[in-house]
């Protein structure tokens, strides 16, 4: 009798053991779950996701860098080409949108990626010519003359990005694309392509926002054309988005967007901020909207 007792005491023990494992184990691995999602949650607040024109990217790589200093929230970008940004189902939610020119609005409206109201022109992008800084033997100096038939003349694919929808406007505007039609490069996606290919002297001339000058300063100079040559100038603009992922992370950022912080470093890279700056350098052109062409 003893020993059967003994036995049964033994065997209520390991038992009690054995819960007491499975608590443990168990209050265990829920402390980790709940660390792991405080941790995801801490992440998902210092984080504002940005779909964006990937022309736009010089610039706001430095805008991200300036609003971690001042709201220790740190920027994602998706960037795209112009007609990518809406049309490409981006890789994660996305808290505001910041296109090359407003007239993507309307149709990211109708897809319902974006606010109805509340959208931001942060600052704008006047077309020019560009040309190679070291090719000296080619002097031009307007449109006009890139009717010259020895030139290589690049401009951004119309399809994919809104500076080469700006340049057909522009050159159809002034009677000059029939003439030169056939001889032009399609240099690739974005202004980016366009640049490089200007800097690497690819391409005798290229149509570029005047300000792509600052992304590589040495390589090529800026021709303006004449004031009233210029029909347009693009209007780039930030929205939230319609659903964003985190609604005050968006608000938050939207509100720094307007702000003189942000709005100087798009003078830094030589945007234009204000109206009045426009008038100047293209006093006949329509502010934002869709190339005609």
């Amino acid at each position: 009798m003893q020993a059967k007792g003994s036995r049964q005491m033994k065997s209520a023990g390991e038992k009690k053991y054995f819960t007491l494992l499975v608590l443990g184990l168990t209050a265990f691995m829920l402390c980790s779950c709940s660390q792991q999602q405080n941790s995801k949650a801490t992440k998902s607040s210092n984080e504002v996701i940005v779909r964006a024109d990937v022309t736009l990217k010089p610039t706001l790589l430095e805008v991200a860098q300036n609003y971690l200093y001042v709201s220790s929230m740190k920027i994602k970008f998706q960037f795209a080409p112009s007609a990518s940004v809406i049309s490409d189902p981006p890789a994660d939610s996305v808290d505001v949108y910041i296109f090359a020119n407003d007239h993507y609005l309307e149709p990211a409206r109708e897809l319902n990626l974006v606010d109805s109201v509340g959208e931001v022109h942060l600052a704008y992008a006047v077309p020019g010519l560009i040309v190679p800084r070291f090719n000296r033997n080619l002097m031009i100096t307007s449109l006009a003359e890139m009717k010259d038939s020895k030139l290589r003349i690049g401009i951004a694919d119309p399809q994919s990005d809104v500076l080469g929808a700006f340049t057909v406007e522009m050159l159809k505007r002034n009677n000059i694309y029939e003439s030169i039609n056939h001889r032009l490069i399609l240099t690739g996606p974005s202004a980016l392509d366009l640049t490089e290919r200007v800097s690497k002297c690819e391409i005798d001339v290229g149509v570029a926002w005047t300000m792509s000058t600052n992304w590589n300063p040495e390589s090529f100079d800026v021709v303006l054309p004449v004031p009233n040559e210029i029909p347009r100038v693009a209007a780039i603009t930030a929205v939230r988005a319609a659903s964003p992922a985190d609604s005050a992370a968006a608000g938050k950022l939207m509100t720094y967007l307007k702000s003189d912080r942000c709005l100087n470093i798009f003078r830094k890279w030589g945007y234009l901020i204000n109206e009045s700056d426009i008038h100047m350098y293209a006093p006949a052109a329509s502010i934002g909207g869709k190339p005609e062409f």
